[in-house]
């Protein structure tokens, strides 16, 4: 999965843009660390911003980057529609999507259009966390911030020879490129100022209350964005997990909800019970994601949750099987030794210029690294064998014990768990390349015998 083209393209102008010194435009009602809830009448430049926001939900969809799910965009819809205010602008109209991406965010665009990253949904423990992750974007909305953003950088011939650097850096990005004119949408995404971001937390607090959800589950979402399983803090970039700082936000969403009267606290609600349920295929989607995208013990410990949450979930175990076989040569616990900040950057600056493979010959010299590749074998193989013993439909779980075996060269092992796999799913994507580890056993086995 790539979602570079439009993502991190738009991430790569905030970054540059943000260290640029230019002069706040103020609107006439405006303070520069304040939004607009009010009626915001548009330039002609600016009502570009809005159709361009219209114009990136058909963009992100042909890129592949929505999660397209009827079922769970109207679940998504729902809960949004019980925390939106009145709007005060016809060109605001609140929607609600899922962006498959295993980084922790979520962004709102100036039209209305409210994205969640999977990455972010897949890690809540309930409906009333999401509400306050939909309540501050929202807020964004109202406020206007995208707008406001815009104007403050409205430096057009500054920020066009910037979208020409990048067009030029993508191989001529094209008519993308373009809808980077608007500041305020690159901003949407990377965020906002600090004084606005805490507005859209305070003012999100009251839309939950008013819609009845807990509001003691604010501090709650801080905590799970804060985790760093990879020991690379900040793991995924993103203005959810990074912009403002995590701790002072749970303390100051803390104390709101300290504040709330006992008798208000009462009646609110967590939200339906079925939440998890509904955001455990994503989880399983993340999972996949994580790994694909080099972060296992991120991925091990998604898997495990899954586990935690239902212990006879199959696809849960078969989870926790990849994600321990993605380990190899890594411990699974979060931090091995503690790393200053710049041996932290310095293996993150080793990571971008090595290949997996490379790190994984690099990693596995050492006997603390074979030690560590016999524990994750071992964990995986104990976890697709418990997948099989809860349902003998979990292939994947045969696919996996193949791999393992091939890895440790027991091969006439390896060859039945992959016909098994092949025979119970003819039609698996991944078929050509068991077929490939299939055909090099078999030579393998030949030369052994002498045949």
């Amino acid at each position: 999965m790539n979602n570079k083209p439009i993502l991190t393209l738009l991430l790569a102008t905030a970054l540059l843009l943000s260290n640029l010194a230019v002069p706040t435009v103020a609107a006439e009602t405006q303070h520069k660390d304040k939004g607009i809830y009010g009626s915001v009448n548009l330039t002609k430049a600016e009502y570009r911003a809005i159709e361009t926001s219209g114009e990136m939900h058909d963009q992100f969809q042909r890129r592949g980057l929505r999660q397209n799910d009827r079922e769970l965009d109207e679940w998504l819809q729902e809960i949004g529609n019980r925390l939106v205010p009145e709007t005060t602008d016809s060109y605001q109209e609140y929607r609600f999507y899922l962006i498959r991406d295993p980084s922790p965010n979520a962004f709102a665009l100036p039209d209305g259009q409210i994205y969640v990253h999977t990455g972010l949904i897949c890690r809540l423990e309930n409906e009333a966390q999401l509400a306050f992750l939909l309540a501050h974007e929202i807020n964004h909305v109202a406020g206007h911030h995208g707008i406001l953003a815009y104007r403050s950088y409205k430096k057009k011939a500054v920020l066009g020879n910037l979208i020409g650097i990048l067009g030029a850096l993508a191989g001529g990005w094209g008519e993308v490129g373009g809808y980077l004119m608007n500041y305020g949408l690159a901003t949407s995404v990377f965020g906002y100022s600090r004084d606005l971001e805490q507005e859209a937390d305070v003012k999100g607090y009251a839309l939950m209350l008013d819609a009845g959800y807990d509001v003691r589950e604010m501090p709650a979402l801080f905590e799970i964005l804060g985790e760093d399983f990879e020991g690379l803090n900040p793991r995924m970039g993103g203005k959810w997990s990074t912009h403002p700082d995590l701790i002072l936000r749970g303390q100051y969403t803390a104390a709101l909800a300290a504040e709330t009267a006992e008798e208000r606290l009462a009646g609110l609600s967590l939200g339906s019970d079925d939440f998890r349920n509904r955001v455990r295929p994503l989880a399983l989607e993340t999972v996949r994601d994580y790994i694909l995208s080099d972060y296992p013990k991120t991925a091990l410990e998604l898997a495990k949750n899954l586990i935690e949450e239902d212990p006879e979930y199959a696809a849960g175990w078969v989870a926790q099987g990849h994600s321990y076989i993605a380990l190899g040569a890594t411990s699974e616990y979060s931090v091995e030794v503690q790393l200053t900040k710049k041996e932290k950057k310095a293996r993150v600056k080793l990571r971008s210029k090595l290949t997996r493979e490379e790190l994984r010959a690099q990693a596995e010299m050492s006997p603390q690294a074979k030690a560590n590749i016999e524990h994750n074998y071992a964990e995986a193989e104990k976890s697709y064998r418990v997948a099989l013993e809860l349902d003998k439909a979990a292939v994947e779980a045969h696919a996996g014990l193949g791999e393992i075996y091939l890895r440790r060269e027991m091969y006439r092992e390896s060859a039945r768990e992959l016909v098994a796999y092949i025979r119970l799913r003819p039609d698996a994507p991944d078929k050509s390349i068991v077929m490939d580890d299939l055909r090099q056993i078999a030579q393998i086995l030949k030369s052994e015998s002498g045949e």
